[in-house]
């Protein structure tokens, strides 16, 4: 109800600070943020929204535990190895299985042929995956990046 031309007792008039009209202090109220406002027009509660407070969420793992050493074994070539070979010889053969990946320093600047080993080793050959791209000398390193030096330290889990 907008300002009426009378006097009443105990009441003052006050200018509301949100729509800027003239009314009498019992017809307003201060809302949440601190503005004195019409109960007729501008008055509002305050959005539930506001009071609704955030659960932190648990970011921990339940049972950490270490992870396993990417490690990368090693061996050298133990027979020259001819451009298109299919098969090479290596110092030791031990932890190769059939498809497990091998990669062979080539001479020059052939860089490192990845390919996968075809078969179970028999002695000291491994049958490659693919044909050697170059030759590969006595000594080059050969990478076995499936061999890992990973033991358990406690006893695995149980499937």
């Amino acid at each position: 109800m907008a300002l009426r031309n009378r006097y009443v007792k105990g009441d003052w008039l006050v200018i509301c600070d949100q729509c800027g009209l003239t009314y009498y202090r019992s017809q307003c109220r201060f809302t949440w943020d601190n503005l004195l406002v019409c109960v007729e027009h501008c008055w509002y509660l305050r959005e539930s929204q506001d009071f609704v407070h955030g659960v932190a969420d648990k970011q921990t793992v339940p049972d950490p535990r270490p992870d396993i050493p990417a490690t990368m074994g090693q061996t050298t070539v133990k027979v020259a190895a001819t451009k298109n070979a299919t098969a090479i010889d290596i110092d030791s053969i031990s932890g190769i299985a059939d498809n497990d990946g091998i990669g062979i320093t080539l001479d020059g600047n052939g860089g490192i042929h990845w390919t996968f080993s075809d078969g179970t080793p028999a002695g000291d050959t491994v049958t490659l995956g693919s044909y050697l791209p170059e030759t590969a000398s006595v000594g080059n390193v050969v990478y076995l990046p499936s061999i890992n030096n990973f033991t358990w330290v406690t006893a695995p889990p149980e499937l």
